[in-house]
């Protein structure tokens, strides 16, 4: 029961000083200040990101399927995954019937 009570007020005493640290630093307003500043920079590097991203992760499963096959697959399927998601979400695959689509 002693252990219980000490873990409990070790996690009350370091919540305490990481919320003393953060509420006194401006990292966070920093961060979106930096953000604001730069938005058209950001957002073109996200879209890049968003666009190409499948196209990395398909090259990353066929450089893994020569060391572990598992982890290809799971590359392989997470580039599936992306692709779907990026071009296909509302229009199946040029076909343009999907629930999602207006006409």
């Amino acid at each position: 029961m002693a252990k219980v009570t000490v873990k409990k007020a070790v996690k009350k005493t370091a919540k305490k000083v990481v919320k003393k640290v953060l509420d006194s630093t401006d990292l966070d307003e920093k961060l979106v200040a930096k953000y604001n500043e730069n938005k058209s920079l950001y957002n073109t590097i996200f879209e890049y990101i968003k666009c190409y991203g499948g196209y990395v992760t398909a090259v990353g499963a066929g450089c893994l399927f020569g060391v572990n096959a598992w982890w290809g697959l799971g590359f392989l399927v997470t580039s599936a995954i992306w692709a779907y998601k990026t071009t296909c979400a509302c229009k199946p695959c040029k076909g343009g019937a999907g629930s999602c689509c207006k006409g």
